[in-house]
């Protein structure tokens, strides 16, 4: 089925089997973990090539679930980006589809022209737009100068978009690392946005709310990129509410308390109802300190204070990067 994105007016497709094309296309395709400034670059590449040529449908091809998830299992690494994100992110981009393409062990199994071909047929492509990195097909075998041959003798166009900055400094490998060190001025710059997470608010034990900063547990994904240990400034917003609020959140394994399973708790600052089975997105915006083991509450409560005053001496977080969760 597909459906439009009511704020961009692009058309979601969630199964490649329900796509329709309306015309010729260029299109582009990948995992997009993250949605990075050289993922936005690839896509804007691809609504020029179809300006300029005056091609009827710019389309990105998202690849779920990720193939490492099929085909190595048990060296999966984590994301950071469900895949409702990664289709809200690029449909702000101004594209007129998004198709999700499920990955399987069959199609991991095609050849590059086979592949290609399927795309060309599937999607009327008479552009493709690639990275210089380009891997497609069967072992990765498509590389930049496969695709050139394979263009030549199915008949399209092959763009091949120059890397941002310098190689490898731009990529989902280089944000998963910075912020699972907690390099939440890296992630940023990568991204060009503040990194968020999402989830529904749960019941915890209730030990911030008696030390007096009550707060909303998240439940996230499993495979989902958590930051490095350690207390956070963050912006936060509750779904369908139009307001942000200010926030701390720690993530970790509460040792003061001894330990425990590790978790990501969000104190929303001058905020007190129950929020419990609302979604929450928080915005991470600075790593404040470590996580410490305090000799007793006292000690807890006024180190808490201290991080509260340091997320209140905070600049406002600018709506612009926010979108395009902020209000939904």
């Amino acid at each position: 089925m597909s459906d439009y994105n009511r704020e961009s007016g692009v058309r979601v497709t969630r199964d490649v089997e329900e796509f329709k094309p309306l015309g010729d296309s260029v299109l582009t395709i990948g995992r997009f973990d993250g949605v990075h400034r050289g993922h936005v670059d690839l896509v804007r590449a691809v609504i020029r090539a179809a300006d300029v040529d005056h091609i009827e449908s710019s389309i990105v091809v998202v690849l779920w679930p990720p193939p490492e998830w099929i085909l190595r299992p048990s060296e999966s690494r984590a994301l950071l980006t469900t895949l409702e994100d990664r289709l809200n992110l690029l449909s702000e981009l101004g594209v007129s589809d998004v198709v999700v393409l499920p990955f399987d062990k069959e199609l991991s199994e095609q050849e590059p022209e086979e592949f290609i071909r399927f795309l060309k047929a599937r999607f009327l492509m008479r552009k493709f737009v690639t990275g210089p990195n380009a891997a497609i097909g069967r072992n990765r075998s498509g590389t930049t100068s496969t695709l050139a041959r394979i263009a030549e003798r199915v008949g399209f166009d092959h763009v091949t978009v120059p890397p941002r900055g310098m190689t490898g400094e731009i990529s989902s490998s280089r944000a998963r690392q910075a912020f699972e060190d907690g390099d939440i001025v890296s992630v940023k710059n990568i991204l060009g946005r503040l990194h968020s997470l999402e989830g529904p608010v749960v019941h915890g034990e209730a030990r911030g709310r008696c030390l007096g900063f009550p707060t909303a547990n998240l439940e996230l994904p499993e495979w989902m990129v958590l930051p490095l240990d350690g207390v956070y400034a963050a912006s936060a917003v509750i779904q369908g509410e139009g307001l942000v609020y200010r926030a701390l959140v720690s993530v970790g394994t509460r040792p003061t308390f001894g330990s425990g399973d590790r978790m990501f708790e969000v104190n929303l600052i001058d905020f007190d109802r129950e929020i419990y089975g609302r979604r929450l997105r928080v915005f991470l915006q600075k790593r404040i300190r470590g996580q410490e083991s305090f000799e007793d509450t006292e000690e807890l409560v006024a180190a808490m204070r201290g991080d509260e005053q340091f997320v209140r001496s905070m600049q406002p977080v600018k709506e612009s990067d926010l979108v395009p969760f902020a209000f939904r």
